[in-house]
């Protein structure tokens, strides 16, 4: 099931980003991973990071599982995953662990929304008839 393994992939950055904000919270085990700390404001940035893909990422599996079952080819499932988990890296990267990139926040920003959008058209057009 191709969904699967994006809903892998998308599971193993929830717990990147998780493994972040513990980190920036101040867990001794993890302060390895608190590189470039910039106080209040870099744990807020890393709480939306991990924030917005639980936001983001459940509408998308279930669109992309309803999409699979319904038989949408295997080629456009792996071109809407791609785009999605690469949307969700660009945005993860920022938030989580850059100050500011404007090009990554409104590349993953709109990816992300693009994907969506995308099988959310497919759906409806599969299933609206």
């Amino acid at each position: 099931m191709i969904t699967g393994t994006y809903a892998s992939l998308l599971a193993l950055l929830l717990v990147i980003l998780s493994f972040r904000v513990i980190a920036l919270r101040g867990m001794p085990a993890l302060k390895w991973f608190a590189f470039g700390n910039d106080g209040e404001e870099g744990l807020a940035r890393a709480i939306r990071a991990h924030g917005n893909l639980i936001e983001y990422a459940p509408i998308f599996l279930i669109l992309m599982l309803v999409a699979e079952i319904g038989g949408l080819k295997d080629n456009a499932l792996h071109s809407y995953g791609t785009v999605f988990v690469i949307a969700r890296l660009m945005h993860g990267y920022c938030f989580g662990f850059l100050e500011h990139n404007m090009i990554l926040r409104f590349g993953g920003t709109s990816l992300t929304l693009f994907s969506i959008l995308g099988l959310a058209i497919l759906v409806l057009m599969r299933y609206a008839s």
